[in-house]
């Protein structure tokens, strides 16, 4: 019997959900069941059937992320699995043509995900959009390199409460860098703590925000895993998310994080490359830091995704670039297109005049968010420079002065 991919029927998307977990070699809880269930558009999640068992996932978040200087409309790709027994049958690859021509029919220029392997997805044009840090810090060795005054304080507050206070946090910092999502209530459920869960107990998740003049500037999503050996404490602090709007809130939230008593270990995972914290320690490499992807990005319409956000390190720049793209899956992107910038804002249009450089979507998604710079993707061979000063100009267009950075997962 053929396999049939179809919108999953509603009444059916526990059971899609349920089916994600043997993909992924995981356990959802009940609670994110609830929540995926809650906040996902059905009509955008899909089911690969034989006969009646459901034997591959998807799904398609409906978003917003921001991009430098705008905020555009993203669909979230997540969810995507296919049972064992039906590998290498093009599932996979039916669910994303699905997918994306969805994203592409309802006007979204983007498309973003989580990969849990990067190969698959570059096959249909996804380029690594943000580089993520991982720390595994030693508490006690770490230090801040210098002793700055300590203003303003940190509080706890209780599971439940909270999200008046950090929202503000949370879009101020999204201002100032690409890759932030738009975060509606359930979202902020997802993330802080709850009280049938989280209000007392090992291992509860903890809220503190970091207040300074009467006002949040930054707060901290941790739990801790308590632990004893011979020599004494030996816990683990895992930041689950911590983020600041101003650079004192994130020096006093980090300060708070790594003086937690009885911790010897702190543990923390999708920050950005360049996060403050490479400063402000003593020790930079008893941070522990190592990198690797984060967010992998799809431009489904280069028009709309290019004219979408702002160019020039202050957003303000100008300048006029040709490109030949090269993309094969959506192939209504592909072709000659000059982007000419004034003012920090572009106008986009096919041309035939001369290129100054080639690049493939996958690259194109790599420059977007500001996360990589042309030359630098050149010196790999990813992009070519077909006219002296291509990547000069690119160069000056595209980057921005903060990495982009996507706190979440999805």
């Amino acid at each position: 019997m053929s396999v049939e991919i179809r919108v999953c029927p509603p009444e059916r998307f526990v059971e899609l959900l349920r089916v994600s977990e043997i993909g992924f070699s995981e356990d959802l809880s009940d609670d994110m069941i609830g929540r995926v269930e809650r906040g996902a558009d059905k009509e955008r999640w899909l089911a690969a059937f034989d006969g009646d068992r459901i034997v591959g996932t998807s799904g398609v978040f409906t978003m917003r992320m921001s991009v430098p200087g705008g905020n555009l409309p993203t669909g979230g790709v997540t969810f995507v699995a296919v049972l064992p027994s039906h590998r290498r049958r093009g599932l996979m690859s039916g669910m994303m043509r699905l997918m994306i021509d969805d994203c592409h029919s309802r006007g979204e220029p983007l498309a973003a995900l989580w990969a849990a392997e990067g190969a698959i997805y570059q096959r249909f044009g996804f380029g690594m959009a943000t580089v993520s840090m991982y720390l595994e810090a030693e508490t006690r060795s770490v230090g801040m390199a210098w002793d700055w005054e300590r203003e303003g304080s940190c509080r706890l507050l209780p599971a439940g409460e909270g999200r008046d206070v950090v929202t503000p946090v949370y879009e101020t910092a999204k201002l100032r860098r690409g890759g932030f999502l738009d975060r509606p209530a359930d979202w902020w459920t997802a993330i802080l703590p709850l009280v049938e869960k989280d209000a007392r107990g090992g291992e509860a998740r903890h809220l503190v925000v970091y207040e300074a003049n009467g006002g949040p500037e930054a707060y901290a999503v941790y739990k801790v895993k308590a632990d004893w050996n011979g020599r004494g404490p030996n816990a683990t602090l895992i930041v689950e998310e911590a983020i600041g709007s101003t650079p004192r809130g994130t020096r006093e939230i980090w300060r708070y994080l790594f003086e937690v008593d009885l911790v010897r270990t702190l543990k923390a995972g999708r920050l950005p490359a360049d996060h403050p914290l490479f400063s402000l320690a003593a020790e930079p490499r008893r941070l522990g830091a190592t990198s690797g992807d984060g967010l992998w990005l799809r431009i489904v319409d280069i028009a709309a995704a290019l004219e979408g956000r702002t160019y020039g390190v202050n957003g303000r720049g100008s300048g006029s670039l040709t490109i030949e793209l090269r993309d094969e899956y959506c192939p209504w992107n592909a072709g000659r297109w000059q982007i000419e910038v004034r003012d920090g804002k572009a106008r986009v249009a096919r041309t035939d005049g001369v290129a100054e450089l080639s690049l493939g979507t996958n690259e194109l998604a790599s420059l977007y968010l500001g996360g990589f710079t042309a030359t630098a993707l050149a010196e790999s061979g990813r992009v070519a420079e077909l006219q002296p000063g291509g990547l000069s100009v690119a160069d000056a267009l595209f980057p921005t002065p903060l990495k982009p950075w996507c706190p979440q997962e999805f």
